[in-house]
């Protein structure tokens, strides 16, 4: 009985004070996302959904500026995508070069000669920031730094990175540059893939026969629902750096922030920006109005008429609790000629809400109709004969 009135007692002072939903209340303190940029210190910043595709939101999120030890998250995708092409394995040890060795900056201070394992190198990439671990892995995947940068530029092409240039594998040079939204597609690969996620989640381990301990300087870790990762730092010549991700609901929320003033800040805000996409945007699946699926007539076909289906009809984000108002129109050709290819367009969806189009999807065949041809047309006169 105790319980039971202590339990009311809790539900109450949660309800009347409002800390059941203080994230919400946060958030609500803006009119929208924007403003919500506007009112944080960072210099760069982009905030992009990843099951979508979209941006949801950026401040200079095109400027190309040096990135440092972000350079490192495509390193680690590189060696992710090497052990799962069976060209380097967990437990593999790499041995460190001299040239490894003479790196300066964040480093856990392999000697030359010395073995390591690609688990460890990977730890010390992920939780810390170690450059001489970055080329170890680079050489040790590739034979040399060079051949493995060559990789890095390819793989930021196909990820559609078009304003990112990588010059090595640890971010020393000022060379290495991007921009915040390239980087949120760099983000949004590592957390479809997970890539390397149990490691970017660790907040304090040892590496290497001199047991150098790694602590991570990403705060968000354990300290934010669904984190992912990922990198926290700070430099003279990048100023304060949050590169983080999310996993909440059906959601995935990216966001990087560059050139902060205030080291504690800068979660703060990325916690609020990260708050505040969960809070008011959701993603809508399109539904298809069944009148869609339908039949258009054909003319010279050998069949009389083709059926019709929709193509790529992407999801798509839009504000949280909008969805009832969002409706469709299409259109449709009235008759088509042969011959008619599976795919061919043959009309159009659009979706609206209150402030206009949001969303347009192809209408396409769904079969193919072959133009009738003399063999055809005897076959066809021959079959009905005899079933006259």
């Amino acid at each position: 009985m105790i319980r039971k009135i202590v339990a009311f007692l809790l539900t109450a002072v949660f309800i009347v004070t409002g800390t059941g939903n203080a994230c919400a209340k946060e958030t609500d303190d803006y009119k929208n996302i924007e403003q919500l940029l506007k009112s944080t210190d960072c210099k760069q910043t982009a905030v992009y959904e990843g099951v979508t595709g979209e941006f949801l939101v950026h401040k200079n999120g095109s400027k190309k500026i040096y990135i440092s030890h972000l350079t490192k998250l495509m390193t680690a995708l590189i060696v992710y995508d090497r052990i799962k092409e069976g060209k380097a394995a967990l437990d593999e040890r790499f041995k460190t070069s001299e040239y490894a060795n003479s790196m300066q900056g964040v480093q856990i201070w392999l000697d030359a000669g010395e073995e390591i394992s690609v688990r460890e190198l990977i730890y010390a990439i992920t939780v810390s920031n170690a450059n001489d671990a970055a080329v170890v892995l680079a050489e040790g995947c590739c034979g040399d730094e060079k051949k493995f940068v060559s990789l890095m530029n390819s793989r930021a092409k196909k990820l559609g990175m078009k304003n990112t240039s990588f010059a090595d594998c640890t971010g020393i040079s000022e060379k290495n540059t991007s921009t915040a939204k390239d980087l949120c597609l760099l983000t949004a690969e590592l957390v479809k893939e997970k890539v390397f996620e149990e490691f970017f989640k660790t907040r304090i381990t040892t590496v290497g026969r001199k047991a150098s301990q790694l602590v991570t300087q990403n705060k968000l870790i354990d300290n934010y629902k669904g984190i992912c990762g990922y990198k926290a730092f700070s430099g003279d010549k990048t100023g304060e750096v949050v590169c983080c991700a999310s996993r909440q609901r059906d959601m995935i929320v990216c966001c990087v922030m560059i050139g902060a003033d205030d080291e504690d800040g800068k979660f703060k805000d990325a916690k609020k920006i990260m708050n505040y996409a969960y809070d008011h945007f959701e993603i809508y699946y399109p539904e298809i109005p069944e009148d869609v699926y339908t039949e258009i007539p054909v003319l010279h076909g050998q069949k009389g008429s083709c059926k019709t289906s929709v193509g790529a009809c992407d999801s798509i984000i839009i504000e949280r609790g909008t969805y009832r108002q969002i409706y469709t129109e299409h259109s449709l050709c009235e008759e088509l000629s042969a011959p008619v290819r599976k795919g061919d367009k043959v009309g159009s969806l659009t979706f609206y809400d209150t402030k206009g189009r949001i969303l347009s999807c192809d209408i396409i065949a769904a079969e193919e109709v072959n133009e009738m041809d003399i063999a055809f047309a005897l076959k066809s006169l021959l079959y009905n004969l005899f079933n006259i």
